[in-house]
């Protein structure tokens, strides 16, 4: 945090570390999928940029929190396919993994129906969704490499 006294007040600046930066590690042979990540990483730090200025307004959260799951959706049954057609030996463990985070991204859909664009709430899905991802590619999804190449 930045503390300045600038004309009698302080003006704190909150700087969010949970930024993602794509990488080959997280590169699975497949473009497709390898694309499909790179926008769910570019909106994880949307979110995190929107939450980094004002607060923002529930009309912005709302887009984003709209395209994210209904992008997420679509990508975790593209990759479940893409895994299943491969015979990755972790495609059951992919769709464990996918129906985990989609039951907490509900939960989090339905206290935000409640509680609305609050910012703890926002930055508790960004750090969740920013670690899940990282996490879920570098475990799980990168083995899909393997079973393209075979």
């Amino acid at each position: 945090m930045r503390q300045s006294a600038a004309q009698g007040f302080v003006a704190l600046t909150v700087k969010y570390d949970h930024m993602l930066m794509w990488s080959e590690q997280f590169a699975t042979g497949s473009p497709l999928v390898d694309t499909q990540h790179r926008m769910l990483i570019d909106k994880i730090n949307q979110l995190e940029k929107l939450l980094s200025g004002p607060p923002p307004s529930k009309a912005a959260c709302d887009e984003l929190l709209n395209f994210l799951g209904s992008y997420v959706t679509m990508h975790f049954k593209f990759e479940e396919q893409c895994m299943e057609r491969a015979k990755c030996t972790v495609h059951q463990r992919n769709k464990q993994a996918h129906a985990a985070f989609m039951g907490l991204f509900e939960k989090f859909k339905s206290r935000y129906q409640v509680e609305g664009p609050k910012l703890e709430l926002l930055k508790s899905l960004q750090t969740t969704a920013s670690d899940w991802i990282k996490s879920h590619i570098l475990s799980v999804d990168i083995q899909l490499k393997t079973c393209l190449s075979s």
